[in-house]
């Protein structure tokens, strides 16, 4: 993580948030092109609202419960493609799983394991995440974390994680 990087985010978003010294920092480019992605999210507790693509989304993954004060409980829970599919959140049908173009969008270019603003997205799992593009009969698009890639020829009876978007703030 560039150094400055937390304290850059809590700044902007007004927060404060704890990071304790099992937290596993992902390996990010320090160099002074790179760009953080911070000043694009408006975080809440529970979500995260992007002001470039206008999507709303959860900031812990599926499996996982926020915790106050920043970060997520628990583990993400993988599932194949066809449960991921059809989850909803109770109380909510808006929640929806991401498109692949989405999905590719939250990914933090400059850093790996995990290829996201651990800041904006907490204990973002070190996986393959499910997209709802499918790209055949029996294949479906990812979003791996752990690099950043995104790939199509995976079967959709793959266990991956989950994280839900919202159209609408």
């Amino acid at each position: 993580m560039r150094p400055g990087f937390r304290v850059g985010l809590s700044s902007a978003i007004g927060l404060s948030l704890v990071i304790t010294s099992s937290t596993a920092l992902a390996v990010c480019d320090a160099s002074p092109t790179a760009k953080p992605s911070f000043s694009r999210f408006v975080v809440e507790q529970e979500t995260v609202y992007d002001l470039k693509t206008k999507l709303t989304w959860m900031r812990c993954s599926y499996g996982q419960t926020s915790r106050k004060g920043g970060g997520c409980n628990g583990e993400a829970k993988p599932v194949d493609w066809d449960a991921a599919m059809a989850l909803r959140v109770p109380g909510d049908r808006a929640w929806r799983l991401p498109t692949k173009d989405e999905l590719d969008s939250i990914v933090e270019q400059d850093c790996k394991k995990p290829a996201i603003n651990e800041d904006v997205f907490p204990d973002t799992a070190l996986m393959a995440y499910w997209t709802s593009t499918p790209s055949g009969p029996s294949y479906a698009w990812h979003v791996n974390f752990r690099w950043g890639i995104s790939a199509w020829q995976y079967l959709r009876s793959n266990q991956y994680a989950v994280r839900f978007v919202h159209d609408d703030r």
